[in-house]
């Protein structure tokens, strides 16, 4: 590969800086081809340069606010004239210089018939935990028999409008949809049900439920009813979240499960655009 042709790859990663630091979507996307086949960390693909556009414009607006991007371009490989694969690592800062994010990106770069260069494909990738740093300290029997909160449930006048937001300002992932538009996020830890108000119902609007992950139902039943709860329910759903429904004293719900609330798994260490 030429000097030239290493300087205008390059190039590509310095407009993105530049289009980041000054939250310009349009700049930012204007480096990947029209039908640029792009993938983020989540696994969402945006459809090509006006899809990166309008996911940018909006991270621009919300969390990543005011931040910019150091990216540096790790390894180029040339696999004939006008085409080769990049390595690229990047890290989201806050105008502090805090680090936010960091991802590593596979792309192939493309020269195209004018001369310029193009990114045809992009896929972002959180990067590998170094072996000396991933273990994670293991919880005590005491902490992994402790009921645990991973659920909240929500009554929603539109699911799929309140799933957008939750999903485009703190990307938790949609996992299920019910045949009623009721949706279910999660952020990999807690999973939030945003049920389909009822015109004809009389569930109000609002907060309506929250659920606890727990190693023994029966146990936890036992120890409800000692503490002057009434015996929780079993329920009868085709939705396999949650097994029984119960009551505090204040009349408050809230579910309990012990296989889970569905949704993606916590990750095993700590591991975005």
């Amino acid at each position: 590969m030429t000097t030239a042709e290493t300087h205008a790859i390059h190039a590509l990663w310095k407009t993105m800086a530049r289009a980041w630091a000054s939250a310009d979507a349009a700049l930012f996307a204007s480096v990947f081809s029209p039908d640029c086949d792009f993938t983020t960390v989540r696994g969402d693909k945006p459809p090509g340069r006006a899809g990166i556009a309008a996911g940018h414009d909006r991270l621009f607006r919300t969390q990543y606010a005011s931040t910019r991007l150091d990216a540096r371009i790790v390894a180029v490989r040339h696999l004939r004239p006008g085409l080769a694969t990049v390595e690229a690592e990047s890290t989201v800062l806050t105008a502090a210089g805090a680090p936010l994010a960091k991802t590593h990106a596979l792309a192939v770069a493309e020269r195209t018939a004018t001369g310029d260069w193009h990114l045809t494909a992009f896929h972002n990738m959180i990067p590998a935990i170094p072996k000396e740093t991933a273990a994670v300290p293991q919880p005590t029997e005491s902490e992994q028999a402790r009921p645990k909160l991973r659920h909240l449930a929500i009554v929603a006048k539109d699911p799929e409008e309140l799933a957008a937001f939750y999903t485009s300002v703190f990307s938790m992932e949609l996992f299920h949809r019910d045949p009623d538009g009721s949706c279910f996020l999660s952020d990999g830890y807690l999973s939030l049900a945003l049920i389909k108000h009822r015109l004809d119902g009389d569930t109000p609007l609002g907060m309506n439920h929250f659920g606890f992950h727990v190693s023994d139902t029966e146990a936890t039943s036992a120890a409800l009813v000692e503490a002057g709860a009434d015996k929780p329910a079993e329920r009868f759903t085709n939705r396999p979240f949650a097994e029984y429904r119960a009551m505090d004293p204040e009349g408050n719900w809230f579910d309990l499960s012990a296989h889970g609330f569905g949704g993606p798994r916590p990750p095993s260490a700590p591991d975005e655009t």
